[in-house]
């Protein structure tokens, strides 16, 4: 009675499974299927299978008429010149409310913590008049210290939590031996906090490949738009041809889901971060 029980609850556990995978799967087999059809075709028929698969003139037009090349370019140069900020902010920042005591510790954290639950559109407003003054509009470093900055109270709380477990004693050992800040941080608390520091990195970089608002705001020429945000303008230009958007969604879904692919296990350990000291 009892297997039979097991076996029943594993069954239906299962096919919940399932049903969300197929659900998670559909809209990019969808998206695939789709472009490899033509404005007709699919206005014909949405749902049915292409009549083949030798028609790329979608992949084509997206990389000749978009400048494919230029706008991954553009995003990449993006992410990774916010990560870099980011890190560099949010690791010092994270020793200290770890490891160190001064006057309001405990209320900067605080603060941090609850400037994560505070909406990014929130600020939109006060951030355009700021970069206009500063005259970094349609530049991109609007789009990477905007990026860099929402995504350190996020990296800065995972960071302390894992922090807060290392040993005492490699880092006194360390004081002792004579190395000064930027040493421990580059031989200490870096090296041993990498898997950490490597789960947030993916963590903000799928959020800031798939951000719509802010490069959509503060980058108003095309040679510096993003791919995200040249991908959604497709439908103010071409009303009618949804293959094409849908082959403009897919190539910019792609990076994400091999990340999430392939650093996983990177994903899986950051969930547990401070959970165990």
């Amino acid at each position: 009675m009892r297997k039979s029980i097991a076996l029943l609850t594993r069954g239906v556990i299962i096919g919940i499974l399932a049903i969300f995978a197929a659900a998670a799967i559909y809209p990019v087999l969808f998206m695939l299927l789709s472009s490899f059809k033509t404005s007709v075709q699919y206005t014909n028929d949405p749902l049915s299978l292409p009549p083949g698969f030798s028609y790329i003139q979608n992949f084509v037009a997206m990389y000749n008429d978009f400048n494919l090349p230029g706008l991954l370019l553009n995003t990449v140069t993006y992410i990774a010149l916010a990560a870099f900020v980011s890190l560099a902010v949010s690791i010092p920042a994270s020793y200290a409310l770890a490891k160190l005591r001064f006057p309001l510790r405990n209320l900067f954290f605080l603060f941090i913590i609850a400037s994560m639950v505070i909406p990014a559109i929130t600020f939109i407003i006060p951030d355009y008049v700021l970069m206009s003054n500063l005259n970094l509009v349609d530049t991109l470093w609007s789009v990477v210290l905007l990026w860099a900055a929402t995504s350190v109270p996020g990296s800065v709380f995972l960071l302390t939590s894992l922090m807060r477990g290392l040993p005492d004693e490699i880092l006194e050992a360390t004081r002792v031996d004579g190395a000064n800040y930027l040493q421990l941080m580059l031989r200490i608390i870096i090296p041993i906090s990498t898997p950490g520091i490597i789960t947030i990195t993916i963590f903000n970089v799928t959020a800031w490949w798939n951000d719509l608002l802010i490069p959509l705001v503060f980058l108003q020429s095309d040679a510096n738009k993003t791919l995200t945000v040249a991908v959604a303008t497709i439908v103010g230009r071409f009303n009618t041809d949804y293959p094409l958007l849908l082959t403009g969604l897919l190539m910019a879904s792609l990076p994400p889901i091999l990340i999430y692919v392939f650093l996983q296990r990177y994903i899986r350990r950051g969930l547990v971060i401070g959970a165990i000291k």
